[in-house]
C-alpha cells in the first residue's frame, strides 16, 4: 500500500468495527460521510478502511489548512494547485482520500462532482455541500451517523474481553466510543473525571507526562519519540502520521481544558528535545506566552509559516525586537505592507544583527513591485545594511547580501548586483545551506553579463545537491534548467538525462511538467505532448499552456495550433513555421530568449549576421550550435562548425570536409566472425550482400589481393578476377564508410577495425584460457565456404583445445567435451577428476554417456583405458 497521509491503527486495544466495515464501499466513485461528535471512532474506522483495502491512502484535517491545498501537498503538488490539477494527481492510483474536522464551510465541489477517489468526509455536524443529496439518490453515498457509528452491547463486551463491567459502561455511555474505550483501558467509569484519574492510574508516570506535552503540540515527529510514546500508542492514545505522533483530538481538549498546569510543567520539563518550532506551538497552545517570546527572542532560525506567527499577532507585537522582526517579515511574505512599520524602527536598532536583518528584508521588499517598490528607500536600507556587515557574523552578512543583490537588480544595475552575489558568496561558510540562492542568482547574473554558459552550469550543479536538501521545491527548476543548458552545448544525451530527472523529481510540478514537455518535444512525441497540455491547462496556468503547444506545433509542423497564444516561444515557433521573420517576437532582454531568437532568425534567413550573434552571444561560441541549428543550415564553407556537433549527425551528414576534421574521432569498426557475422560502424549494423562479407573475412585474414581475386574466382583470367575484386572493395568501402571519407578500408588493407577473432588470437598467444573461454564459438565465419576458411577454422580448434588440455581444469575440459563429446583426451582427465573430487555418480554418467554416443555414432567400443575405469567404476 502507498500511503502519503495515512493513519496506521496497530493497537490491540482497537476493535475491528467489521460491523461497520461490511457496509462501506470498496472502490473510487463512492463518498462514506461520518457525522459525529468527537470520539465516536471516525477516524479509527477510516483507518481500519484503509487497512482492509490497501489503497493509497491520503489523509487531511481541515483544522490544518483547506482541503485541496492539503490534498496537493500530499500528492507531491504545490499547495495553490487548482482542483483540475489534484484531480488529475488522484485519478493516477485507486486512492482512499480521508478528509476530516469538516465544517461544511470547504469547496469540495470539484472533488465531489468527479469522485476520483474513495471519499470519507467525517464531522462533527451535517454538511451543507449540495452535491451529497445527488450523490444518496444515486446510490454512491453511505451515511454513517452516531446511532450506527455507537458500539452496540456486543461489540462493547469484545472491547473488555474478559474484564467485567462492558454492560455497565455501554450503559452510561449510549455506546460513545472513546469513553467505552477509555473505560475499558482503564478498569474506571466512563465519566471526564473519572476517565482522567483511570488514565493517571493506568499509565507509567512518564507516559502520562508525555501525554500532557503531545496535547500542547499538533505532532511529535518519530525522531523525538521516547519509550513513553511508544507506551502511549501502544495503549491506543496516539494516532500516527507520516509526520509524527499526535494526540487524539478529544483527550488534548479535555487535557487542555482540565489540566493545563500538568500540560504547562510537560512542555518546560520535555519540551527541549523539540525542534524550535513545535517548541513555539507547544509554548503558545499552553499558555506559556513568556517562554514563547522568549524563543522568539533568541538569535535562531526558527521556520515558522507566516500564517502561525500571523495568528499570534496580537501577543508578538508585544515583544522584543527579534520577535517583531519575524512578525514584520510573515507580514510582507503575506502581502501586507504593515510590516514595513514593524521593520523600519529595527533598522536602527543597537544590535547590529537585528539592524542588518531588518535592513536586509525592507531593501529586499521594498524592491518588489508587488508591494509598491519604492527603489528609492530600498537603496538607503541597501547603503545602511553595508555599513552594518563588518559587525556581525559572516553567514547573516552573507545571506543580507543576496537579499539586498535584488535592489540594483531592480534598478537596472546587473554588475552591482554581480559583485554583492558574489560577496554573499564569499561570506557564506561551505556547507551553508544559504549558499544556494547566491549560487544560482549569481549563475543566472553571469551568463547576462557576461555570456558564461559553462559558468551557469557550473554553479547549478554546484547549488543542486544542496537545493536538494535545504530546498527541494527548487531542485526541479534547477534540474530542468540543466538540461536546458546542456541542449544549447549539444551535449543531447546529458540534457534528456536531466529532463528526465526534471520531470520525476517531487517538489514543483510545474517545472518538471516544463521539463517534461521539452523532453517530450526532443523525441518527437505528439501523444506525450498533447498530455502534458492538458495538464498545463488543468493548472490553468498560461506559460506552460503556450510552451506546451509551440513544442507540439513544431513537432506537427501545425503554425495552425499557435493562432491567439501569447508568449514568447508561441511567436518564435509561429514565425518559424510559417517562415515569416516579420512573425518574430520583440528582441528580447534576455541573454538565453536573444539565443533562440537569432536561432529562428537563422533558420528563415539564412543570414550571416544572425550566425554571428549567436556565436558572440556565449563564451561558449560554436558550442552551442547544435542545439539551435540543424547541422545542414551552416555554410558549407564553414565546416569547423560541425565540430561539436554528435559525431552520428556529422557522419550521416555527408558532409565530407566537415568528416575529415573530426576523421581522429571515428571509433574503430567492430567486427564478429565467431559464431556469429556482425559488422558495425558508428552508424550502426552494416549489411554486406553478395560476395562482401568473403572479402571482408579475407582482409580480415590479412590474404594479398592477387591471392584474394584467385580465391574468389578461380576459373577467371588474373586481370579480371582483380576488376571483380576492385569492384567488390569499391562496393564494401561504401557499405563500411557511407560518409565517404575513406577511414577503414584502405590500399593496405583493414586499418583502424577491432574483430574477436583478432581479440582470441591475441588470447591464444599468451595463453589467457579464461579470455579463451569466453571469446571462442564456433564456426568461424558462419555461412561463408572458402578451402582457406576451412583450414583458419581447423588451425584455430586446435590450438583453443591444446590450450583448454594444458590448462586442464573442468570447465575447459567441459568445454572441449561440449565441441567434441567424443574427445577422449577432454574426457578422461575430467573423469579423473570428479572421482578425486569424491563426486563418483558424475563420473560415471560422463563415461557411460561417452560410451553409448561412440557405439550409436562410430559402432565402436571405448578404448581400454577407458573400459577400465567404467568397469571399476560399474562394480
Amino acid at each position: 500500500m502507498e500511503s502519503r497521509v495515512a493513519l496506521r491503527w496497530q493497537s490491540p486495544v482497537y476493535l475491528e468495527r467489521g460491523r461497520l466495515l461490511s457496509l462501506l464501499p470498496e472502490e473510487p466513485g463512492f463518498v462514506v460521510l461520518l457525522e459525529a461528535p468527537a470520539g465516536f471512532g471516525k477516524s479509527v474506522l477510516a483507518g481500519q478502511l484503509s487497512a482492509r483495502l490497501g489503497l493509497r491512502t491520503l489523509w487531511a484535517s481541515a483544522r490544518l489548512g483547506e482541503p485541496r491545498a492539503l490534498l496537493a501537498r500530499a500528492l507531491d503538488l504545490p499547495e495553490e494547485a487548482p482542483w483540475g490539477a489534484v484531480v488529475a494527481a488522484l485519478k493516477e492510483a485507486p486512492t482512499l482520500v480521508v478528509l476530516e474536522d469538516l465544517e461544511g464551510r470547504e469547496d469540495l465541489t470539484p472533488l465531489l462532482r468527479t469522485l476520483p477517489c474513495l471519499l470519507v468526509l467525517a464531522s462533527r455536524a451535517p454538511l451543507p455541500y449540495p452535491e451529497l443529496p445527488k450523490l444518496l439518490a444515486e446510490g454512491r453515498l453511505v451515511r454513517l451517523g452516531a446511532e450506527e457509528l455507537a458500539f452496540t452491547v456486543e461489540e462493547a463486551r469484545a472491547l473488555f474481553g474478559d474484564r467485567p463491567g462492558a454492560e455497565e459502561a455501554h450503559r452510561a455511555t449510549g455506546g460513545w466510543p472513546l469513553p467505552l474505550f477509555l473505560s475499558a483501558l482503564t478498569g474506571k467509569p466512563p465519566e471526564r473525571r473519572a476517565l482522567l484519574q483511570g488514565l493517571k492510574e493506568s499509565l507509567s508516570p512518564e507516559a502520562l507526562q508525555e501525554g500532557f506535552l503531545l496535547a500542547a503540540l499538533p505532532y511529535l515527529p518519530k525522531e523525538a519519540a521516547t519509550p513513553a510514546t511508544e507506551e502511549l500508542y501502544a495503549r491506543g492514545l496516539l494516532r500516527l502520521l507520516p509526520q509524527g505522533y499526535t494526540l487524539h483530538a478529544l483527550l488534548k481538549e479535555m487535557a487542555l481544558e482540565s489540566l493545563k498546569p500538568e500540560v504547562q510543567e510537560a512542555v518546560r520539563a520535555l519540551g527541549k528535545r523539540l525542534p524550535p518550532e513545535l517548541l513555539a506551538q507547544a509554548y503558545h497552545a499552553a499558555g506559556l506566552h513568556e517562554e514563547l517570546l522568549e524563543l522568539l527572542e533568541r538569535p535562531i532560525q526558527i521556520n515558522l509559516a507566516p500564517e502561525v506567527l500571523l495568528s499570534w499577532r496580537a501577543l508578538l507585537e508585544k515583544g522584543g525586537e527579534r520577535v517583531r522582526l519575524r512578525l514584520g517579515e510573515a507580514l510582507l511574505q503575506s502581502g501586507q505592507r504593515e510590516g514595513f512599520a514593524l521593520l523600519k524602527p529595527l533598522a536602527e536598532a543597537q544590535d547590529p544583527r537585528v539592524a542588518l536583518t531588518a535592513c536586509g528584508h525592507l531593501a529586499y521588499y521594498l524592491a518588489d513591485p508587488l508591494l509598491g517598490q519604492d527603489l528609492p528607500h530600498a537603496r538607503a536600507y541597501l547603503e545602511r545594511g553595508l555599513r552594518l556587515l563588518e559587525g556581525v557574523p559572516p553567514e547573516l552578512a552573507g545571506r543580507f547580501l543576496n537579499d539586498a543583490a535584488r535592489v540594483p537588480w531592480e534598478e537596472g544595475q546587473p554588475e552591482e548586483a554581480f559583485r554583492l552575489l558574489e560577496e554573499a558568496l564569499k561570506r557564506l561558510p561551505e556547507g551553508s545551506p544559504y549558499r544556494v540562492a547566491p549560487l544560482t542568482n549569481l549563475a543566472f547574473l553571469r551568463f547576462e553579463l557576461k555570456g558564461d554558459l559553462e559558468g551557469r552550469i557550473r554553479a547549478l550543479e554546484e547549488g543542486a545537491p544542496l537545493g536538494l536538501r535545504y530546498s527541494p521545491v527548487n531542485y526541479p527548476g534547477h534540474l530542468r534548467d540543466l538540461g536546458r543548458l546542456y541542449l544549447l552545448l549539444g551535449d543531447k544525451t546529458r540534457a534528456m538525462a536531466y529532463l528526465k530527472e526534471a520531470r520525476e523529481a517531487p517538489g514543483h510540478p510545474l517545472a518538471s511538467l516544463e521539463a517534461a514537455m521539452l523532453l517530450a518535444y526532443l523525441q518527437g512525441d505528439e501523444g506525450e505532448l498533447k498530455a502534458l497540455v492538458a495538464r498545463a491547462e488543468l493548472w490553468e496556468n498560461p506559460y506552460l499552456v503556450g510552451r506546451g503547444l509551440a513544442h507540439l506545433a513544431l513537432v506537427r509542423k501545425d503554425p495552425g495550433l499557435l493562432q491567439g497564444v501569447e508568449g514568447f516561444l508561441p511567436a518564435l515557433a509561429r514565425a518559424e513555421l510559417l517562415k515569416d521573420p516579420a512573425l518574430l517576437p520583440p528582441y528580447p532582454a534576455e541573454r538565453e530568449e536573444r539565443l533562440y531568437w537569432h536561432a529562428a532568425r537563422y533558420r528563415t534567413l539564412r543570414e550571416e549576421g544572425d550566425l554571428k550573434a549567436l556565436l558572440g552571444l556565449t563564451q561558449a561560441g560554436p558550442r552551442l550550435l547544435p542545439g539551435l541549428i540543424p547541422l545542414d543550415l551552416l555554410p558549407k564553407d564553414r565546416p569547423e562548425l560541425a565540430r561539436p556537433y554528435p559525431l552520428t549527425e556529422v557522419l550521416q551528414s555527408g558532409w565530407k570536409e566537415a568528416v575529415a576534421l573530426r576523421l581522429a574521432e571515428i571509433p574503430p569498426l567492430q567486427v564478429e566472425v565467431l559464431g556469429a557475422f556482425r559488422v558495425r560502424n558508428p552508424l550502426g549494423e552494416v549489411e554486406l550482400k553478395g560476395k562482401a562479407r568473403e572479402v571482408l573475412a579475407l582482409l580480415l585474414l590479412r590474404v594479398p589481393r592477387e591471392e584474394m581475386a584467385f580465391i574468389l574466382w578461380p576459373d577467371m583470367p588474373e586481370a579480371d578476377a582483380l576488376n571483380n575484386l576492385s569492384v567488390w572493395l569499391s562496393r564494401l568501402r561504401k557499405a563500411l564508410e557511407p560518409w565517404g571519407v575513406p577511414t577503414y578500408l584502405k590500399e593496405e588493407g583493414l586499418v583502424r577495425t577491432e574483430s574477436d577473432l583478432m581479440t582470441l588470437e591475441e588470447a591464444l598467444a599468451r595463453k589467457e584460457a579464461e579470455k579463451v573461454l569466453a571469446l571462442y564459438q564456433e564456426p568461424l565465419f558462419p555461412g561463408l565456404d572458402l578451402p582457406l576458411l576451412d583450414r583458419k577454422r581447423e588451425e584455430l580448434y586446435h590450438q583453443v583445445r591444446a590450450l583448454f588440455l594444458e590448462a586442464g581444469e573442468p570447465r575447459y575440459l567441459e568445454r572441449l567435451l561440449e565441441l567434441d563429446p567424443l574427445d577422449e583426451e577432454a574426457l578422461l582427465p575430467l573423469a579423473e577428476g570428479c572421482l578425486s573430487r569424491g563426486q563418483r555418480a558424475r563420473a560415471l554418467r560422463l563415461l557411460q554417456a561417452y560410451e553409448k554416443r561412440l557405439w550409436e555414432e562410430l559402432r565402436e567400443r571405448p578404448s581400454g583405458e577407458i573400459a577400465a575405469l567404467l568397469r571399476r567404476l560399474q562394480a
